[in-house]
């Protein structure tokens, strides 16, 4: 039997993909049991009644020969959408078990061995469609249970990365950072990881606050819709990345990927680098930016490979200030904890999901105002003897992930005192909000959304006191 458990990122979102830190601690569990079978078809079957049981032979959904992954699993996912087939439960099963095969190949090509057939039955604590990653936490415990039927063995730092790849076979192109905590997590202890290389640390979680987590009510599934708005999101930073390279060549050398765009990395002021931010347009077509960026067509086009053109065009500046600002958030979490400061932790919370805001409090809707006015005077605050209010950490950008129950169920969490931060979790459009809140006043937040959200909606209410858990493990069932 495998376990891994899912997992809530406090600070750090939509940047793992980046190579940004996360800092999640680890939560409940799915566990799956395996035996071998010796005709090399996998057999699965669910303790939850919504998911139906399902065989395959895993010859038949292996690529035909050694193959550019990237490239494979693009053409997989979009096969799956022509056909009109929805991604079932069974397909991250096949992502993890494909990304295991796929390991044995010899330099020529060939496979050194063919993984065995499996049983597999799967239960799980992690709710579904909550951005708590029920999904990796099967793909992570199914990856665990084949290793041990079949006796491999790789390091967790290897499986980071070849389970988190492993995912874009459902179509979705998310990073390794929720992989990292399930497989890297201690318990009573926030993860700070890094990625890209995968490096680790871990801080006290502090002993007078809790994480509740509640549920919106709203599945953050993955369909083809959702898929395509989050890859959408995703690919405002490489578009933005190209056109920063292509206008700031000299001040863009050292930038290798998008966690790299920070001015004291860059070696520029403040100022500077909010003024270069303020050149990327608001949004921009596909159609625009072949007409603003003509000696970049082929970049361009391999990023739009992910996704459809969205209706407004890329949401560029305000993805690119989000993602810069999420990477300074991600980098002082660690050092917040360590110095017993859980409300500096609560304040980054709050900042990050307001990037992600789409309604404002009292329910209309929200739009970030990073226009050039706006950034001229973030600029010239950098530049001023009073600087404080342009830090980079403090600026929420605008990534709008979120959607009106998310953003409701935050401010009525933040209603309560004792609360020090609130936010969404995981990729947003849905799912859960995760809040850090001293341990007195559990049970006055846990009333107050009952009563300020969850009953005017007549919904079952969903609220999940957390602790942190260690990662993944395997062994005898």
């Amino acid at each position: 039997m495998a376990r891994a458990p899912g997992r809530v990122n406090l600070v750090g979102m939509h940047i793992d993909h980046q190579g940004g830190a996360v800092n999640p601690i680890a939560i409940r569990e799915t566990r799956v049991i395996a035996r071998h079978r010796p005709d090399g078809v996998v057999r699965v079957a669910n303790a939850d009644a919504r998911f139906g049981e399902g065989e395959f032979a895993l010859a038949d959904i292996l690529p035909p020969g050694a193959v550019n992954w990237s490239d494979w699993t693009r053409e997989v996912s979009a096969q799956r959408e022509a056909d009109g087939r929805a991604v079932d439960w069974s397909d991250y099963v096949k992502a993890a078990l494909i990304a295991l095969q796929e390991q044995e190949r010899d330099r020529k090509g060939r496979y050194l061995r063919r993984l065995r057939g499996m049983d597999l039955y799967v239960e799980s604590d992690v709710p579904v469609a909550s951005g708590l990653s029920s999904s990796s936490a099967l793909v992570v415990a199914t990856a665990y249970a084949a290793m041990a039927v079949n006796d491999i063995s790789h390091s967790r730092e290897l499986l980071v990365r070849l389970l988190g790849e492993s995912e874009w076979y459902i179509g979705l192109r998310g990073g390794i950072g929720d992989h990292a905590v399930i497989l890297l997590a201690k318990a009573g202890q926030l993860s700070h990881i890094e990625l890209l290389p995968t490096r680790v640390e871990h801080a006290p979680f502090p002993a007078d606050c809790r994480v509740v987590v509640c549920h919106s009510g709203v599945s953050a599934d993955k369909s083809a819709g959702a898929r395509n708005t989050y890859n959408e999101r995703v690919a405002g930073y490489g578009i933005g990345l190209i056109w920063l390279r292509r206008r700031f060549p000299a001040q863009m050398a050292r930038v290798e990927r998008f966690r790299d765009l920070h001015p004291a990395h860059m070696g520029i002021p403040l100022a500077e680098f909010y003024a270069m931010l303020a050149t990327l347009p608001v949004r921009a077509s596909r159609e625009r930016l072949a007409t603003l960026l003509p000696d970049d067509a082929a970049a361009l086009s391999t990023i739009y490979h992910t996704h459809d053109e969205y209706p407004d065009g890329y949401r560029l500046r305000g993805v690119c200030l989000y993602g810069a600002a999420e990477c300074e958030r991600s980098r002082r979490a660690l050092n917040s904890l360590r110095a017993g400061d859980a409300e500096g932790v609560g304040t980054l919370m709050d900042v990050s999901h307001d990037g992600d805001r789409v309604y404002a409090a009292g329910g209309a809707p929200f739009t970030a105002d990073v226009g050039d006015e706006a950034m001229a005077r973030l600029s010239a605050t950098a530049a001023s003897p009073e600087p404080d209010a342009a830090a980079l950490h403090l600026q929420p950008g605008a990534y709008a992930a979120s959607c009106r129950e998310l953003d409701e169920l935050v401010d009525c969490a933040r209603g309560v005192d004792g609360v020090l931060g609130a936010g969404l979790v995981g990729a947003g459009l849905g799912g859960c909000v995760s809040m850090l809140v001293r341990e007195d006043r559990v049970e006055e937040l846990a009333d107050t959304v009952q009563r300020g959200y969850f009953e005017p909606r007549r919904i079952e209410p969903f609220v999940e006191v957390c602790a942190p858990v260690d990662g993944a493990t395997a062994g005898p069932a």
